[in-house]
């Protein structure tokens, strides 16, 4: 059976040239790509994957990014997009970006360099230069639990988190709550922004001014919501109920409480948001706000691939709506 070696032989260039040629690389000119199809008919050389792409301008790749990979939430969604793809056909390449610019724009450059057919990103930073490279891709992107840039005309599937943070405040209101403090994640975070802003027009539409020492900014973990609970004990402590803008902050929350005997919802109300597998745990149940994390990513895999059949690189976005999920957490304020 004929080998690459043969067909390079055949040209009389090097290995790599041919190699080159086949992933459809800049630096080689259309011409002599041409004439490596041409070699392969007459050796009868067999085209693995990658020669196939080039034959039919298709790679059957998709690129999904993430931002981390060990997050639960990311993981089921993940495990939904390959799903769809994977029962269609598709190879899904795997980029976890740690929540790192740079990860996020060389995977950018990858979709560029390998040809895939189109992508599902999760991005967490995107500057001026990686607006461009999405810009230059044009090929079907999905934005997944994000907003694209303005100028992007890019599809999104997400849900309303400013709707679901002013049902979760609805609830505690609801309970008799006033004096409600708010764990967030990072400032720069979409999600989270949404999802503060909901706490605080909830407040104000009840002609409520939120506390500046109510509020506390910091990762996503939850050693972040343990360390913030401490903060607001010290610093609020009018406080009755606590708003968490994830589960891992709202459950980091609960430990913080129980390492301090306070009871929990008895002297303090906790509600969280993502309504994650562990806060069902039977020590934990956490009231919280559910997001349709596997249905989330069936959308985003099915948009996709709606926007390949169709040869678009438009569509329409998809908005899906949250639940509230009342468990344990949560009472009556004690006035």
């Amino acid at each position: 059976m004929p080998t690459i070696k043969d067909l390079a032989k055949e040209l009389g260039v090097s290995v790599s040239t041919v190699s080159r040629a086949l992933n459809n690389h800049p630096d080689i000119r259309q011409e002599t790509k041409q004439e490596v199809l041409e070699a392969m008919k007459r050796i009868n050389y067999t085209p693995n994957a990658l020669a196939r792409s080039l034959i039919q301008r298709k790679s059957n790749t998709i690129g999904l990014m993430i931002p981390d990979i060990t997050d639960p939430f990311f993981s089921a969604m993940a495990h939904d997009v390959e799903e769809v793809l994977s029962d269609n056909g598709y190879l899904v390449i795997y980029v976890n970006t740690s929540r790192r610019p740079d990860k996020e724009k060389r995977f950018l450059t990858s979709v560029l360099e390998r040809k895939m057919d189109g992508i599902i990103v999760t991005p967490d930073f995107l500057d001026e230069d990686g607006i461009e490279l999405l810009q230059r891709l044009k090929i079907p992107v999905v934005f997944l639990r994000r907003r694209p840039p303005q100028g992007l005309e890019m599809p999104f599937v997400d849900v309303d988190h400013y709707e679901g943070a002013c049902n979760a405040m609805d609830y505690l209101f609801s309970l008799g709550h006033k004096e409600i403090g708010f764990i967030g994640m990072p400032q720069y975070s979409f999600t989270g922004k949404e999802r503060y802003r909901g706490y605080i027009d909830s407040l104000q539409k009840r002609g409520l001014e939120p506390n500046p020492k109510g509020v506390i900014w910091d990762g996503r973990t939850m050693e972040c919501g343990s360390r913030s609970m401490g903060r607001l004990m010290e610093e609020y402590p009018a406080m009755t109920a606590v708003f968490a803008a994830n589960d891992l902050l709202g459950i980091g929350a609960l430990e913080w409480l129980a390492a301090h005997d306070i009871s929990v919802p008895g002297q303090m109300s906790v509600i969280g948001f993502d309504n994650l597998e562990v806060s069902n745990l039977h020590w934990i149940k956490l009231s919280t706000v559910a997001q349709p994390r596997k249905e989330m990513g069936r959308k985003a895999a099915e948009l996709l691939m709606q926007m390949l059949l169709d040869n678009r690189l438009t569509a329409d976005s998809i908005l899906l709506n949250t639940q509230l999920i009342i468990r344990q957490t949560c009472s009556e304020a004690k006035i």
